[in-house]
């Protein structure tokens, strides 16, 4: 399978990288945390446990081996990324959440990660992600963002532990991204925006493959901003499996039964990042459930209702750009055409739309200027010539009466 190939090319050219450049990994956690630390531990005047804290974040080899590799293994770069990084944490993250027994780690909606014996075909762990609206401020979703990849590192930082003198230790998740509950008015590209440029940098390298679930064309406007804001070595390991080729990549030992498995349902699974806590369901993926299988109480996060609404044909959303379409709250297949099929003078009315948002400046300054020519024409021709008043005592200049024979006609 194409997919595998690009999966297993992709890691092991990071294996091997990990392998050429691990003794210089080491030697920069011994500069960070006998020099580095200290230094900042002093200017910031750090508690005891906010410098243990980072102290184990520094003794994360397989972050700081991303980070290095984000900085294309330069040292002096890594350093400096490094450091700003620790301030960054300090800043956000500390104090930590779920600390002593009378503060336990609360789930984080559309966010479940698999046990740790689950793993993809190449050995890595997986990890559900679903789209269904959070009722709650711009603010706090912000830090369950920042908390959910802390959490998804920690967990990845104990099966690298595990992974002992593995020739191969784990170093990234495969994501199954869930979009069922996906609503198309209720998507905020400036949360995404964020989330792109100012978490992802600050947690490198961590995914090594993203298979959108549940994708259909509805999406592929939107799709068509999204990938502008990522980089080309995102968008190579993005995914769009159909059911049967999911299930021959994962096999149904490795799926939960929402997604054509033989697990159990997510609700059912205990994640391992947030361990004693069971987290709500997401959305049956790829194929709808059977009626007797529906229920009222089946999601916690219903999905946002789309009513039936008009796409202008200009809008990003729509996937016939230049044509009026129609959006069903079922999201099920394509958009509909409004007047059943293709016409060509809707596409050419778009198309003079377009022309006129673009070269209306200049159409509006020639159409004066050629009103104002008509009308000195017209006067020309009505007064035998035209007839220019200037104050009784004042020369005429001396280009205008070398010129005197245009103004008499």
């Amino acid at each position: 399978m194409e997919t595998f190939k690009r999966l297993q090319i992709n890691r092991d050219a990071l294996l091997d990288q990990y392998r050429a450049n691990l003794d210089d990994v080491y030697d920069l956690q011994d500069t960070l945390i006998t020099t580095i630390l200290p230094s900042v531990t002093d200017e910031l005047e750090l508690e005891p446990d906010a410098q243990e804290w980072a102290k184990e974040w520094l003794s994360d080899t397989s972050s700081v081996f991303r980070i290095s590799r984000r900085n294309k293994f330069t040292r002096s770069f890594s350093l400096e990324a490094i450091q700003k990084n620790m301030l960054w944490r300090l800043t956000n993250l500390w104090p930590v959440e779920g600390q002593g027994e009378a503060e336990p780690l609360s789930p984080i909606p559309n966010f479940h990660c698999l046990p740790a014996h689950i793993r993809d075909p190449l050995g890595r762990p997986i990890l559900v992600l679903g789209v269904a609206p959070v009722d709650e401020d711009l603010s706090t979703q912000k830090d369950l963002i920042i908390r959910a990849f802390e959490r998804l590192r920690i967990h990845l930082k104990r099966l690298y532990d595990d992974s002992g003198t593995d020739s191969r230790p784990v170093l990234q998740y495969t994501v199954l991204l869930d979009l069922g509950q996906l609503s198309l008015q209720s998507i905020n590209i400036d949360l995404f925006t964020w989330t792109t440029r100012e978490v992802i940098p600050r947690f490198p390298g961590m995914i090594a493959g993203l298979f959108l679930l549940n994708y259909s064309w509805t999406y592929s406007g939107l799709w068509s901003v999204f990938k502008r804001l990522l980089p080309e070595t995102a968008l190579s390991r993005i995914f769009f499996p159909s059911q049967q080729e999911l299930i021959e990549l994962f096999t149904p030992s490795a799926l939960p039964q929402e997604y054509g498995g033989s697990l159990p349902s997510l609700v059912d699974i205990e994640d391992p990042t947030c361990p004693g806590v069971r987290t709500p369901s997401l959305p049956a993926a790829i194929s709808p459930p059977s009626p007797t299988e529906s229920s009222p109480s089946t999601s916690i996060l219903p999905p946002a209702t789309i009513p039936p609404s008009w796409l202008s044909p200009m809008s990003l959303l729509n996937p016939f750009f230049g044509y009026p379409v129609a959006t069903s709250s079922s999201r099920r297949g394509p958009p509909s055409f409004r007047h059943g099929r293709r016409r060509k003078r809707d596409l050419a009315r778009t198309l003079l739309t377009l022309f006129w948002i673009r070269w209306r400046n200049h159409l509006t300054v020639g159409l004066c200027l050629t009103v104002i020519l008509i009308i000195v024409r017209i006067s020309i021709r009505k007064g035998g010539g035209l007839q220019l008043r200037l104050p009784r005592g004042l020369p005429l200049p001396h280009w205008l009466l070398s010129n005197r024979r245009l103004l008499s006609g």
